[in-house]
């Protein structure tokens, strides 16, 4: 933080800060309301040095377009990308691409597009509707829990409108407004529109995202209602011109889909202290309206699914009881499937001593019939050191459906499964250096069938690796952000090694006025990966192997913000780098998007 006071802001007479102070209090008392919705409970974390959680600020200062940008900042997670940018993403923890779960709001958005085959796409879900988000790093699975924008707890209307556009006539317009009345009736609504046009590789489609909720908000409970709906199309992705280590895989076919999401939440208490309560019932739908293509697998396209439509309920309640240094809940998930209702409970306890922080959650999976159970641990006995960990233990399961590329329907037995993981850090100044290792056990690897419906299952043995972590302020407004992981060897959906770095400047001035100064941010970021390995058959018959990447590619970002305004701009992949993270889809060139956020209140 720099405060620079200059000549001509000393000359500038105005009220005592004291009455100022007491001029925005009595504003805030008259225009500020109690009660507010619910929110979804959040893990105890247990890292050191980082959080990997995001706030709504931080959400659009990161330069994050999809949940995969966020994802590759934590360590094990691999995303695999047809383009940066509205086209298909998953993501595979420690190799397995089924051990990322998103859930908004308390409701588990497991996957209901038959493309992916149980595999959820990165790409589609709207981070711009979300408030928060937090990733609880297990050692078997990611956990990312989403908080839908609640919008403020004030009676003056908020809007906001932001703008971007860029290269390959990549655009994005937002809008957002919400309103509170002395009453309790809440109401907000955000619109989206994205769009890009690709016309040198292909895959170019839009988007249309509307989020609503209306709602009843009284100082001991509260009711409201929510719908989140997304419309997207791609037009078809197909190899071009690559060079004859990429010149493998297939291509993807067009698709139109409608996502919704909608819940009814009932609310009593307050998370932070005390005892409370939340009720939900939730439905979501997944239409897709593509072309059945019968072509077959030799076309060059992967074979696609017919026209589908899949749809999911929940019925949810979770109680609670927190203190400031303990939280306790269980939670009963009813999932009704073929006019059957499943139950899934499942139980959360964390305790946060300061030097000593403990986590655990447990649950019973319906469909699988395995029953897991995760535990957390930091340790910090001096000021300057720390030890953290993870256990992940899940019983033999009866079994695990899946379609092949013939359609016909897979029955595979699951082992028991035991995964681990273990750092140590030393701080250094203000910059935690840390080192770590993992352990996951033989698992049998769900495919990510959305980029070539013929990928199969398979195997996979017992997987070793080492983990380090460099992350903190450095001098002067800089600070580094280092993550990487190495494995004994190259595996199904892991690079043997993964390192990530970002570096950035932040240079806040305040001065004496009453504007609030403004904030700039500069920050580049370099991906690294070593080879990995896909199971899916090449034009040629044998395994796919990705290789290492030709060299790095480099990102850039530019933030400034003066008061309500944020400009913004940011590069990808700077120096051209033909690199592929999926057979045969080539990723983009350089793609420059810019544009501003402002935020206003009437």
């Amino acid at each position: 933080m720099l405060s620079i006071a200059t000549p001509l802001c000393a000359q500038v007479r105005s009220a005592p800060d004291s009455i100022l102070k007491a001029r925005a209090d009595s504003i805030a008392r008259a225009d500020s309301l109690s009660g507010s919705l619910p929110v979804a409970e959040l893990p105890v974390l247990t890292e050191v040095g980082m959080t990997h959680r995001w706030r709504r600020d931080s959400l659009f200062s990161s330069g994050a377009l999809t949940l995969a940008d966020f994802l590759d900042r934590v360590p094990g997670f691999a995303s695999l990308r047809a383009r940066f940018y509205m086209a298909p993403q998953v993501g595979s923890y420690n190799g397995d691409v089924s051990r990322v779960r998103l859930f908004l709001d308390g409701v588990e958005l497991e996957s209901l597009d038959q493309r992916g085959g149980g595999i959820t796409d990165l790409s589609l879900f709207p981070i711009a509707s979300l408030e928060e988000l937090v990733v609880e790093r297990g050692a078997s699975e990611l956990r990312v829990h989403m908080r839908s924008w609640r919008g403020p707890e004030r009676t003056t209307a908020q809007t906001r409108a932001d703008v971007y556009t860029g290269d390959n006539r990549s655009n994005t317009f937002r809008g957002y407004v919400a309103r509170r009345a002395k009453n309790g009736f809440a109401f907000q609504a955000m619109l989206q529109q994205r769009s890009t046009d690709d016309r040198r590789l292909g895959g170019d489609g839009d988007a249309t995202t509307i989020f609503t909720r209306v709602g009843i908000i009284k100082p001991r409970w509260s009711l409201d209602g929510t719908l989140l709906r997304v419309r997207a199309t791609q037009q078809s992705l197909t190899l071009f011109n690559l060079p004859s280590y990429l010149a493998t895989g297939r291509g993807l076919p067009p698709h139109d889909q409608v996502l919704r999401e909608a819940y009814l939440r009932f609310g009593m208490g307050d998370q932070r202290r005390g005892s409370w309560l939340q009720l939900i019932a939730a439905s979501r739908q997944n239409a897709e309206n593509t072309p059945f293509r019968a072509a077959s697998l030799g076309s060059g396209f992967a074979r696609d699914s017919s026209d589908t439509t899949s749809t999911s309920t929940q019925y949810i309640a979770t109680a609670g009881w927190s203190s400031e240094r303990m939280r306790v809940s269980i939670t009963e998930r009813l999932r009704s499937v073929s006019g059957r209702l499943l139950h899934q409970p499942s139980a959360r306890i964390g305790l946060d001593l300061g030097r000593l922080a403990l986590s655990g959650y447990a649950e019973r999976n319906p469909f699988s019939k395995v029953t897991s159970a995760d535990a957390f641990a930091r340790l910090q006995p001096a000021r300057w050191l720390a030890v953290s960990g993870a256990l992940s233990y899940g019983t033999t399961g009866s079994r695990l459906l899946a379609v092949d590329s013939l359609g016909s329907e897979q029955t595979v037995l699951l082992p028991v499964a035991a995964a681990a993981r273990g750092e140590v850090a030393f701080r250094l100044g203000s910059v935690w250096v840390q080192a770590g290792g993992v352990m996951r056990d033989s698992a049998v690897l769900r495919a990510p069938r959305i980029f070539d419906r013929s990928t199969p299952l398979v195997g996979d043995g017992r997987a070793l690796g080492v983990t380090f972590n460099v992350i903190g302020p450095l001098f002067k407004g800089f600070s580094v952000h280092v993550n990487g992981i190495h494995w004994e060897d190259a595996g199904w959906y892991r690079p043997q090694t993964e390192i990530r770095s970002e570096l950035t400047w932040r240079y806040h001035w305040t001065g004496r006025t009453r504007t609030g100064g403004f904030d700039l941010v500069l920050a580049g970021d370099a991906d690294y990966r070593t080879v990995s390995y896909v199971p899916t058959l090449g034009r040629n018959g044998t395994m796919i192997r990705l290789p290492t990447f030709p060299a790095t590619p480099l990102g850039l970002r530019i933030e400034f913000t003066l008061k309500d305004a944020t400009l913004s701009a940011q590069v990808r992949n700077i120096l051209n780098v033909p690199y592929t993270t999926v057979p045969g889809l080539l990723m983009p060139g350089p793609l420059t998007i810019y544009g501003v956020r402002w935020t206003f209140w009437n």
